[in-house]
């Protein structure tokens, strides 16, 4: 058994969450995909709640954040462009929660219910997005890109939260993702032609 055999574990078990619920997944399920015992299953994980546990965290840290080191410090439009152009991808092993295949929110909703410190997972990571949005935007106004006295994190928060709404409204009308993007897009474009005038 190796550190491998942990991860393709961990990385089957979200996509299986991802794809279905945490109802519909079973133990003998996730044993079965990943071609593994259990016994070689209970070597890593003590139950389905623990790899569920462990799968949130992971979405959190690898799927849902982005690493916003790499992206373009030379304009906050360049930083939201490539923001756009990186939610196509993800990480090695998982499902791309664009493609239609998975249901974000209903992962989301049972991590909720079944991990006990969903909350400061979560807010961990806006806080991070938060941040990284802050950051970029307070270099706009640093090169006079954009004009506009509100503090930097709300801005950032504005950005954040139409894409939110546009990623929630997406999933609950069963839109392709590729739509909601054009329109995140275009709203971002409308936030950033105000913020410049």
């Amino acid at each position: 058994m190796t550190t491998d055999s942990k991860m393709q574990i961990l990385k089957t078990a979200l996509n299986m969450f991802l794809r279905s619920s945490y109802k519909e997944v079973s133990l003998s399920d996730i044993v079965r995909e990943v071609g593994l015992t259990k016994g070689a299953f209970y070597h890593y994980y003590r139950s389905k709640e623990q790899v569920f546990e462990e799968a949130t965290r992971y979405f959190y840290n690898h799927v849902a954040i982005m690493d916003y080191k790499k992206f373009p410090r030379t304009s906050l439009k360049d930083f939201y462009l490539a923001y756009l152009e990186k939610m196509q991808d993800s990480p090695e092993g998982i499902d791309n929660p664009d493609t239609g295949n998975t249901n974000v929110f209903i992962f989301i909703s049972e991590a909720i219910r079944h991990v006990p410190d969903f909350f400061e997972i979560h807010f961990a990571q806006k806080k991070k997005e938060c941040w990284a949005w802050a950051e970029i935007i307070g270099i706009a106004k640093q090169k006079k890109e954009i004009k506009t006295t509100l503090p930097d994190d709300h801005i950032a928060m504005l950005f954040l939260n139409v894409s939110d709404g546009i990623a929630m409204n997406s999933a609950l009308s069963r839109r392709n993702m590729e739509e909601a993007k054009l329109e995140v897009k275009r709203d971002w474009d409308n936030l950033y032609s105000m913020l410049t005038k």
